[in-house]
């Protein structure tokens, strides 16, 4: 999986915000605000990747436990898919 072109990641007044651009600025009106691992999550997601990779990022990055950390990963991308974010 990878994340769908035509989105960016910006700190916008300590904000980290997905916007559109190009044409996706037409389709998508508005922009995602993220977390902190949802900003970790997306900033993986710009090279191909699996689930199992993703989470052992974020097991190395974070102080977190692997339960919580995979449930944390699936509910990300679960939502990501459902806005459209993700190609795979």
């Amino acid at each position: 999986m990878k994340a769908r072109e035509g989105f960016i990641l910006r700190n916008l007044v300590g904000e980290l915000v997905l916007m559109p651009v190009g044409a996706e600025i037409r389709s998508f009106q508005g922009l995602i605000r993220l977390n902190g691992l949802s900003a970790f999550i997306w900033q993986h997601l710009q090279q191909p990747t699996t689930p199992d990779a993703l989470l052992d990022a974020i097991l190395s990055e974070y102080d977190i436990d692997t339960p919580t950390a995979s449930a944390d990963l699936s509910e990300t991308l679960v939502k990501m898919r459902s806005m459209g974010l993700l190609e795979g």
